[in-house]
């Protein structure tokens, strides 16, 4: 199915990746915005889910995926007339580039690479989905202080973030203990195996950051530019029918339903988005007559994901959780009615 290997595609090459790549745009807040260092596990989150969009910074990370590692520099540009913007290019592999603004996310790539971009994914980062009442996680994730360690040459105060049941992945967060800033963060399975690491290498704060330092530098020759958009027109609505998920995970809840006009595809599918507050996962459902025909469970590194054939659609639930939760998810989809 066409999606069904587009969707994987996204874990591979930007989208799992990038998704923890806005972690480390959290924000400097500088130590008088705190009357106190934070004790708590509860409280070190609750600072850094309010510890963002303030500073700009340029900074290096390393990213391990698997067996794969790449190495990344980041610009990030935060003002009162451009709001945050940020360029990202890779300095191992091949080269390419993400471009990030308020309203776009565009991947400059080699020819070669055929990637379509789930943009909601670029947009919230660890540190977005973590929600400034931390009892919101409870009781699907335990948190724990673990102790004090050292990221790019700075102090950092370790949280662990436990999963309760089967149905969703650990976190674990380095947080910088001068500023509220993520500076490292993985994604563990139930039996504490890392599948997801990224980590800050070096980090400068800059007051502003240059134009050209935000404009992308890969030629046009060899590269192809591949932007994410939501369609959402009422002709599209209107041709595609309205699905439900009857029996969501525990603790998962719908948080969006649009139709998406999918990068380098002529159809719009409809797109869903379930979140546990931590954990998300999409649901891409289109007419059988624009997909290949595939059923059952598909892995790709962190991300799972499950393909089913229903009244006539195709639907494809990915994520970075568990195997059981996309099965779950995929097994419950319904249909409501047409739009």
């Amino acid at each position: 199915m066409r999606v069904s290997s587009a969707m994987m595609r996204i874990a591979e090459n930007c989208t799992a990746l990038h998704r923890w790549v806005l972690a480390f745009s959290l924000a400097v807040v500088a130590n008088a915005a705190l009357a106190e260092q934070p004790k708590t596990a509860s409280e070190w989150i609750e600072w850094a889910s309010v510890a963002r969009e303030a500073h700009s910074f340029v900074g290096e990370f390393v990213y391990q995926h698997g067996d794969d590692i790449e190495t990344m520099r980041i610009w990030r540009s935060v003002d009162e007339t451009n709001g945050v913007r940020e360029r990202l290019h890779s300095l191992s592999g091949e080269p390419r580039e993400v471009l990030r603004g308020d309203d776009s996310v565009t991947c400059i790539l080699p020819n070669s690479d055929s990637m379509l971009i789930d943009e909601r994914q670029f947009r919230r980062s660890i540190s977005e989905r973590i929600p400034a009442d931390v009892s919101a996680l409870q009781p699907h994730y335990g948190l724990r202080l673990v102790g004090e360690d050292r990221v790019a040459g700075r102090a950092t105060t370790r949280i662990a973030l436990e999963p309760q049941d089967h149905l969703r992945y650990g976190y674990a967060i380095w947080i910088d203990q001068r500023t509220g800033l993520l500076l490292r963060a993985e994604v563990m399975t139930p039996d504490g195996e890392m599948i997801e690491r990224l980590m800050m290498l070096s980090m400068e704060l800059r007051d502003h950051i240059d134009e050209r330092d935000l404009e992308p530098m890969l030629p046009d020759d060899g590269f192809v530019r591949v932007t994410a958009a939501a369609a959402d027109t009422d002709e599209q609505r209107q041709s595609l029918p309205v699905w439900r998920v009857t029996d969501p995970p525990s603790g998962y809840q719908l948080e969006v339903d649009k139709i998406q006009q999918l990068p380098g595809r002529p159809h719009a599918v409809r797109h869903m988005v379930y979140s546990d507050g931590l954990a998300t996962v999409s649901v891409y459902v289109e007419p059988a007559a624009q997909a290949d025909a595939m059923h059952g469970p598909l892995r790709m590194g962190a991300m799972n994901a499950y393909a089913k054939a229903l009244e006539n659609h195709q639907a494809i639930v990915v994520g970075e959780v568990p195997a059981a939760t996309v099965e779950q998810i995929a097994q419950s989809l319904a249909l409501q009615s047409a739009r």
